[in-house]
């Protein structure tokens, strides 16, 4: 009886000792855009606009990707033509991969405007 009285009453010190409230004052969230206060610095585009020349050394179709296959754009590419492109992708993108003739390349994404050779192998 002892044991249960004993066992009970340490469980309820647990119990109430456990259900205290924060002293501290959490931030409180803004409800509204205009309450939001953000740097002058930030950018807010999600995306980034490049300008892409490719050119290779025969006839064939290029794809234009990210590293994961998902394809952004496709284009016939003629022999000694450069050709240019606007490519818009996500701002968190970094690397893009040119598929063309059975070959891929990745290409950093650093200057707004890229330019690759494709070269017979």
């Amino acid at each position: 009886m002892k044991k249960s009285i004993l066992l009970s009453l340490v469980a309820l010190v647990a119990i109430l000792s456990s259900c205290k409230k924060d002293r501290f004052d959490e931030p409180k969230a803004p409800e509204k855009m205009e309450e939001l206060t953000v740097p002058a610095s930030f950018d807010w585009k999600t995306t980034k606009d490049y300008s892409i020349t490719l050119s290779a050394y025969t006839n064939g179709i290029v794809i234009v990707s990210n590293t994961a296959d998902v394809a952004y754009q496709r284009a016939f590419l003629t022999s000694g033509q450069p050709y240019t492109m606007k490519l818009t992708v996500p701002s968190y993108e970094k690397t893009i991969r040119l598929k063309f003739m059975g070959k891929s390349q990745d290409i950093a994404l650093g200057s707004p405007s890229i330019s690759y050779q494709f070269l017979a192998q």
